[in-house]
């Protein structure tokens, strides 16, 4: 395999990636970096990168020794410098744990629907696309992105399982809850949109968040008996609060087509493993 197609799916809590061999995560905290007096290991995610001349800590030893909290820039675009930080990492990881040697990718990741627009798009591709070289925990690292394409962050979703017909997406992140509306494989614009608020961004429980989607969902005119697919990192916690009101709400079964088979995977690998077919589709 002389070029590696994956879905990445750049998050503010956790970066997901979904390739041919499998899938990886990590915690994308990152905080600037400075010299350390006690050498600690906070987790298998550690990584001290510098990228653009930029250095600093990523993963969970960020989380623990940012004075900022460990988060990351949250918004309604990844058009910003964290997200380049962070697809660079999970492209690394992926690498080395996969398929070492490897320099040329190609990639969907995704932007959120409501900066999923050509102006936004095109800082994103810009941003990304081309040669980096970069290190981490000291190891240079060189990664070609040939080929990149930018997903819708829900519908994204949608294709790591695609059916007909009629279908809802809740997509609850960290910073946003994007929702998407799709019929017979196409995305209804004026039935989808981004909501400002997630899990990291409300002082509040699953219930409050939950109540919160309801009521902005029904605003673009979902029914109550749609069938609703939610998937994110708390999918499985909140869908009893999401089916209070849509009955038929379940948790999206990602499928993830490796080169030795078919894995169902947990409903936070849904974006990625999505834009994953996206990629197959596009570049494969």
């Amino acid at each position: 395999m002389s070029k590696l197609l994956l879905g990445v799916d750049a998050g503010n809590f956790m970066a997901k990636t979904a390739g041919p061999y499998g899938v990886d995560s990590y915690r994308t905290a990152i905080c600037d970096w400075f010299q350390r007096d006690f050498v600690e290991s906070f987790g298998s995610d550690d990584m001290e990168f510098e990228v653009d001349g930029k250095k600093g800590y990523a993963g969970s030893i960020a989380e623990h020794e940012d004075v900022f909290g460990g988060t990351g820039m949250y918004g309604d675009t990844k058009a910003h410098a964290d997200t380049k930080i962070r697809v660079l990492l999970a492209l690394y990881r992926y690498i080395n744990r996969y398929c070492p040697g490897l320099d040329t990718v190609s990639i969907v990741t995704g932007q959120p629907i409501t900066s999923h627009n050509e102006t936004e798009k095109r800082k994103l591709i810009d941003m990304l696309q081309g040669g980096h070289e970069f290190s981490v925990n000291n190891k240079k690292q060189y990664v070609y992105i040939e080929e990149i394409g930018i997903a819708a962050e829900g519908s994204g979703a949608f294709w790591s399982n695609p059916q007909m017909g009629k279908v809802r997406i809740i997509d609850v992140g960290s910073g946003t809850v994007n929702v998407a509306t799709i019929i017979d494989k196409k995305i209804i614009n004026n039935a989808s949109e981004t909501f400002n608020f997630g899990m990291e961004t409300v002082n509040r429980g699953l219930d409050s968040v939950a109540t919160g989607i309801i009521r902005a969902t029904t605003k673009l005119r979902w029914e109550r008996n749609d069938i609703v697919l939610v998937c994110g990192g708390v999918a499985k916690d909140i869908l009893p609060y999401i089916q209070t009101h849509y009955p038929n709400a379940q948790i999206i079964q990602p499928l993830l087509h490796k080169i030795n088979g078919i894995e169902i995977v947990g409903p936070v690998f849904a974006n990625a493993i999505g834009n994953y077919e996206l990629s197959k589709l596009n570049f494969g």
